[in-house]
């Protein structure tokens, strides 16, 4: 456990020389993914109260990976000292109890890790937010959260007193809830399905990655909404028939708002808002295939969890940088890129070409494998599934052509050049997006 937790401290001790912090991050994500890369046992127990298995470790590893990008990202932070030590610190805060919410074996410690992260993310959100309008997200982010996973605590509780345990490296428990009261099971996913978040609990995610700071928004599309389908996926693992019998109540409700949201971004102008609702049309889909309860459902589930991990984070990292060359996230202020910077539409070619699932990106292998699930349970979905991809690939190709594409804006003066460093941090992203393509096993194997 020392092996994760040392190289998170160093850039604690590295606050005055910001490119080491940032290197030290990814040094940390290099050595820790050649540590857990040939795992195969299906849990290996670091102590009584923490273990990696082969469905944590992908998640940790990203972690690691997307701090060492956040903090590429935020070099606007150290350039203009905006309290760099103490971003530094919040980030290096946060990444550590990500990372024990990941190796949790007791629920209940999991439950206060996953509370935890709330308070890293509102102060990012609160002290290097863009507008005044941080207050309110940062309102609605802890209105939502804290409220939906008070039940969780009262259901961890009934699960110690029928189990006399609350371990969550067990094959199957005994679920404490029958036939009658399977509405406690619904009210123990709610954090989780809020964390996604659900269509109708969504409502806090765009208004917080519109206001938070690029290495929020990254932390929050990539990492903190897996929390939500970590822990569905842990729960609906120990209870898998009670898990199954809410397919037909939370399914519906998963793919039309996916539909809907998906007809959203067709009509947004705000690059970051675009980004955040296209995350909670990935999560809808990802939602049914967890609730179909099948082993390929839950493989492909954990594959989406890392490539929208990588595939947002890659997003948002490129509309932060469109915003500090032209001070503004609208696409119709940000077309014609290419006829300033030939190299940065290909990154965003990249991106976007991974966000609408196509080939040659791990999305591709997530999407067909979460499709097949869903359809095994519900035939009915060949006609929407269908629908979903075509909306996806309509406004992640609207996003493209806009910003990409068209005469410059006449209003804004000639904007800067991006450095090497965000070249460098664009690469980095595409580079997992496009080689774990190659070997998905290393994400399948978990069950």
């Amino acid at each position: 456990m020392l092996m994760m937790i040392l190289p998170m401290l160093t850039p604690l001790i590295l606050t005055s020389f910001w490119s080491s912090s940032m290197f030290m991050f990814l040094i940390a994500s290099c050595v820790f993914t050649i540590k857990l890369m040939p795992l195969d046992l299906w849990s290996h127990s670091l102590n009584s109260f923490m273990f990696i298995d082969n469905m944590s470790s992908p998640l940790l590893i990203l972690i690691f990976w997307i701090s060492s990008m956040a903090l590429f990202a935020s070099n606007k932070v150290y350039s203009l000292n905006m309290s760099p030590k103490l971003f530094i610190s919040l980030m290096t805060l946060l990444s550590l109890i990500l990372i024990l919410s990941f190796s949790c074996n007791n629920i209940l410690s999991f439950y206060f890790m996953f509370e935890s992260s709330l308070f890293p993310t509102l102060f990012l959100i609160l002290l290097w937010g863009y507008q005044p309008e941080r207050l309110t997200a940062s309102f609605y982010f802890i209105l939502y959260t804290l409220s939906a996973s008070l039940p969780l605590l009262a259901i961890i509780a009934l699960m110690y007193f029928h189990n006399n345990s609350l371990s969550m490296n067990l094959f199957l428990w005994s679920s404490p809830f029958n036939s009658q009261f399977n509405i406690w099971w619904l009210m123990s996913i709610l954090a989780f399905l809020v964390k996604l978040p659900l269509f109708m609990f969504h409502l806090w995610l765009p208004k917080a990655h519109v206001e938070a700071p690029v290495a929020g928004s990254m932390f929050l599309a990539a990492i903190l909404l897996k929390l939500g389908t970590y822990g569905l996926l842990r729960l609906s693992f120990l209870f898998p028939a009670t898990n199954f019998s809410f397919f037909n109540s939370l399914y519906p409700v998963a793919m039309w708002g996916a539909l809907i949201t998906s007809m959203i971004c067709i009509r947004q102008t705000d690059m970051k808002a675009l980004i955040a609702y296209s995350s909670v049309g990935h999560m809808g889909v990802l939602l049914a295939s967890i609730m179909s309860s099948s082993v390929i459902g839950w493989q492909a589930s954990l594959i989406m969890m890392i490539a929208h991990g990588l595939s947002s984070s890659f997003l948002f990292a490129l509309a932060n940088s469109s915003y500090e060359m032209f001070h503004s996230r609208n696409i119709f202020l940000n077309k014609g890129m290419i006829t300033i910077f030939p190299f940065l539409p290909i990154w965003w070619f990249l991106a976007t070409l991974s966000n609408m699932a196509a080939p040659p990106s791990i999305n591709l292998v997530s999407e067909i494998s979460m499709f097949i699930s869903i359809l095994s349970i519900s035939s009915s979905a060949i006609i929407l599934l269908p629908i979903l991809s075509f909306l996806g690939a309509a406004y992640s190709l609207v996003l493209y052509s806009s910003t990409q594409h068209g005469p410059m804006s006449t209003n804004l003066t000639f904007p800067s050049l991006p450095n090497s460093s965000y070249n460098l941090m664009f690469l980095l992203h595409s580079i997992p997006v496009l080689m774990l393509t190659i070997h998905p096993s290393f994400i399948m194997s978990w069950i």
